[in-house]
């Protein structure tokens, strides 16, 4: 599973000539949207917007202290929105932060963390998987030619 942006695309594109996987044994976080060719996403893009905001503002709550930031909108995807933000607020911005304390929150209340809308873009991207897997197991697997 590879984030959806142009370095992936290229990544993709790579492990598919050099025969380390088939086409179709890659999947991208966008194929959760329902049409990922227009859609830049990261795993954090499946997450509920506010819920993210409210992860950033816990982890980063000393950090961004008398600070505002500026999110640009215009900046497709989550992560890399904070990252800019971060980076004109002068913060180092690093994307394990929330994901780490996510993990710390879905171990004691995951309803909290993983609102309807979340859970309906990771089924989504868990159908895609499921699927992509079930064609593997039932054909015949042969070798590269």
């Amino acid at each position: 599973m590879l984030d959806s942006e142009k370095d992936a695309y290229a990544t993709k594109d790579e492990i598919v000539k050099a025969k380390l996987i088939r086409d179709e044994g890659v999947i991208f976080v966008s194929e959760a949207f329902g049409n990922p060719v227009q859609v830049e996403a990261d795993i954090e893009d499946l997450l509920d917007l506010a819920t993210y905001e409210a992860l950033i503002s816990e982890c980063y709550q000393k950090e961004l202290s008398g600070k505002t930031l500026k999110l640009n909108p215009k900046i497709p995807r989550v992560a890399k929105r904070y990252k800019a933000a971060f980076s004109e607020a002068g913060i180092e911005f690093q994307k394990t932060r929330p994901a780490r304390l996510m993990l710390k929150k879905m171990a004691t209340n995951p309803v909290d963390v993983v609102p309807p809308a979340t859970v309906q873009r990771f089924e989504a991207l868990f159908d895609v998987i499921n699927k992509r897997m079930a064609k593997q197991v039932a054909r015949v697997l042969k070798p590269f030619a």
